[in-house]
């Protein structure tokens, strides 16, 4: 029986150190990644329908776990601190524009740090003066989150990304400079809620509150 009862235990513990990462589209460029036991909030809480984007209720996120919330930038549509203000038990990990009125005790330094099961790498890029795109590794998988960002270069730069999640003034940008196709997998966010956008390439458009998972890969 002792055989049985090892094989058994072994493949809970692998189970429990492989589970799926779940990805909501909370709307805007407000993405929500959580295992269970550790929760990103890209973007997220923004001041909802700010500049006519979409609506949302901030009070409905329940992150499980650890809960940070990862910023690209301070524009209202992307980041609200009278919202995460009000969340005592979140970080946050942001350009200055966004933390350096936050309490230091919040505030995650760095431009590459392990938060959970997730490294988190900034990258700079053009939009407001502090600016940066995100790339996320999690168990053998890459994400990638551009903001606001008008310029792709930053794209071809590291690893294949099985996940981006691009604007879909970004995506015709990346078609033109040969840059989609480093993604497997490409999900437009920050549409507007009339639908009218423009989308290029290969990019699923999905609707605000959908959810999907993404399976551990290979370490």
């Amino acid at each position: 029986m002792q055989g049985p009862w090892i094989m058994m235990i072994a493949g809970l513990l692998a189970a429990q150190a492989t589970p799926d990462l779940s990805i909501t589209l909370v709307g805007n460029a407000g993405v929500l990644l959580s295992d269970g036991t550790t929760s990103l909030l890209v973007d997220l809480p923004y001041e909802s329908g700010a500049f006519g984007y979409m609506t949302y209720d901030p009070s409905a996120l329940r992150p499980l776990g650890t809960a940070v919330s990862v910023v690209t930038h301070h524009h209202r549509d992307h980041f609200d601190p009278s919202h995460f203000g009000r969340r005592e038990d979140w970080l946050i990990l942001g350009p200055p524009s966004v933390t350096e009125r936050l309490p230091a005790s919040k505030v995650i330094q760095g431009d590459s740090v392990n938060i959970g099961d997730f490294a988190v790498v900034t990258i700079p890029t053009p939009h407001t003066e502090d600016h940066r795109s995100y790339r996320v590794r999690w168990r053998g998988k890459v994400l990638h989150f551009v903001g606001d960002t008008e310029v792709p270069s930053h794209l071809g730069d590291g690893p294949p990304i099985d996940l981006l999640l691009i604007t879909p003034w970004l995506s015709c940008a990346a078609v033109d400079a040969d840059l989609l196709r480093v993604a497997s997998r490409s999900v437009a966010y920050h549409l507007s809620p009339d639908g009218d956008d423009r989308i290029c390439g290969h990019v699923e458009t999905l609707a605000q509150g959908s959810s999907f998972v993404l399976t551990a890969g290979e370490n």
